[in-house]
């Protein structure tokens, strides 16, 4: 488990999906708009859709999901999935998503800074990397307040619900133990 406080003093727990949270997840995963902040396209996915998306993210050593929880670990508010980037274990891309009605209380801010600790401690970490819309300024702003910066990284167009969207790459060096010597 790995907790954080967000800004508004609410405890955020970054733990192992349960099975009571697949009707969350389901809903998150349908959600349109939602989707659509994410970069992603709602397929109407049904429970069996959600186990084997999970399956997906959480099958292998390089791969890491977990629930986004609040109010001592009962309830999910998002999550967040990681995997370390081909052939450089030390770098990692993320995702996350919080539920429309938890955003905008710190979650985001506080799961990200619970979610480094967690790769640089248990994964050596040292780079992260995530894409997110041009137009998503809240996002934007998140990640820059947590010292994020754009990359050289091509501006990549993405389809989503029909609509072309500017993609763009953000990165941070990780500070580890390591490098604080």
């Amino acid at each position: 488990m790995t907790a954080a406080k967000s800004s508004f003093g609410a405890e955020v727990e970054l733990r192992t999906w349960k099975d009571e949270d697949l009707p969350f997840l389901q809903k998150l995963r349908n959600d349109v708009e939602l989707q659509a902040q994410l970069l992603s396209t709602a397929r109407g996915s049904d429970m069996d859709a959600v186990r084997a998306w999970l399956d997906r993210r959480t099958t292998g050593r390089d791969r890491l999901f977990r629930v986004i929880a609040v109010d001592d670990g009962n309830s999910a508010a998002g999550y967040l999935q990681a995997e370390a980037i081909a052939e450089t274990p030390d770098r990692w891309s993320f995702g996350i998503c919080i539920a429309p009605d938890c955003q905008g209380a710190g979650l985001g801010t506080a799961s990200l800074l619970a979610l480094e600790r967690l790769l640089v401690t248990s994964f050596g970490a040292q780079e992260l990397t995530l894409e997110v819309g041009a137009r998503n300024a809240p996002a934007i702003r998140c990640y820059h307040g947590l010292g994020y910066i754009w990359s050289d990284a091509p501006v990549r167009q993405v389809l989503v619900c029909g609509e072309t969207i500017e993609a763009r790459c953000m990165i941070k060096l990780l500070v580890t133990d390591e490098h604080r010597a």
